[in-house]
């Protein structure tokens, strides 16, 4: 009865998540619009403001729209150009550090730092900054924790800056797609074509609050299997406990297919992990854990399907 039970709640949760799956691979939009999709959400991650206003703009609000939202972006087009320089400027000096490979040449950088400092660190915004940093560095022994500190400054520069980057992006491609609805010589095609820019926007918004609900049932579905998992794994452990050296099996097997995941996982960071502030090796762990699931799954429906059948097989004999 108990192993009934098992595979009637594995079977029901397999099922829930393929259901979860293939409509999720149908809910799709127009693939021409893919891109001012992305757009859209980008910029509302940001700003949800201009999203709404540009809803909400009519024939003859836009051009004071399309200008009030040209500015802003010009304004940060201006700081992202001053950031990367920031960026580059401390990508510079992470590559003087990391060249010191040796207590001589460490010792040598730091007699001509000063020098150096004055030409590397010439339009750097916190240039005191790092060169307190450098002079705090007693010995070559302790160059490996500052430059670990560098490094990680520098990261959170670099994601910072392509978060920006995106962002002014995608803001650019929005404007401009309103600016050329605004260009438009004949009022009844610029109304015609301004109607369906704001439909589109809002489109655009109830498939991403239903794509949020997907991917939040596939994490309920996916928690909710795993705690079933470890519940009935230890269950069976303390019931039958001869058995147990299987569970162990299992549990091992989870742990390589896992390390396997984490050794394919792409290193390169997706637009979402960059938002999110993901580190390498933390984006790496992320790709290890949905591996993990795909696996599982897989496994699972497998199981389930040769199950049913050898039953089939069983009782025609």
């Amino acid at each position: 009865m108990e192993n009934r039970i098992v595979k009637i709640v594995i079977f029901v949760v397999a099922i829930l998540a393929c259901i979860v799956a293939i409509t999720f691979s149908f809910f799709s939009f127009d693939s021409e619009k893919k891109e001012n999709y992305i757009q859209a959400q980008e910029v509302k991650a940001q700003s949800a403001e201009m999203v709404a206003d540009f809803e909400t703009a009519t024939v003859e609000t836009l051009p004071s729209v399309i200008e009030k939202y040209q500015k802003e972006t010009q304004e940060r087009s201006d700081n992202l150009r001053n950031a990367q320089i920031q960026k580059d400027i401390v990508y510079t000096y992470l590559q003087d550090l990391k060249a010191l490979d040796s207590e001589q040449k460490f010792n040598e950088y730091k007699a001509n730092f000063p020098t150096r400092a004055d030409a590397l660190f010439a339009k750097c915004d916190n240039k005191q900054k790092y060169v307190d940093g450098f002079n705090g560095v007693g010995s070559f022994k302790d160059l490996d924790k500052y430059i670990e500190e560098v490094n990680d400054e520098y990261n959170m520069m670099k994601q910072n800056y392509l978060v920006e980057r995106n962002y002014i992006k995608s803001a650019n491609a929005l404007i401009g797609r309103a600016d050329a609805i605004n260009t438009t010589a004949n009022a009844n095609k610029k109304a015609t074509e301004l109607e369906s820019f704001q439909k589109d926007l809002k489109g655009f918004g109830k498939s991403a609050s239903l794509l949020d609900f997907f991917v939040i049932l596939a994490y309920v579905l996916v928690i909710g299997a795993t705690a079933l998992m470890v519940f009935f794994l230890v269950l069976n452990m303390i019931t039958n406990f001869k058995s147990s050296y299987k569970i162990l099996l299992g549990l091992v097997l989870l742990i390589v297919v896992f390390i396997i995941g984490y050794a394919i996982g792409s290193p390169t960071l997706s637009k979402s992990a960059i938002k999110a502030g993901m580190t390498a090796s933390g984006y790496k762990m992320v790709n290890a854990a949905v591996f993990t699931v795909y696996m599982c799954l897989f496994g699972a429906i497998v199981a389930i399907i040769a199950s049913l059948i050898m039953n089939a097989v069983k009782n025609r004999n």
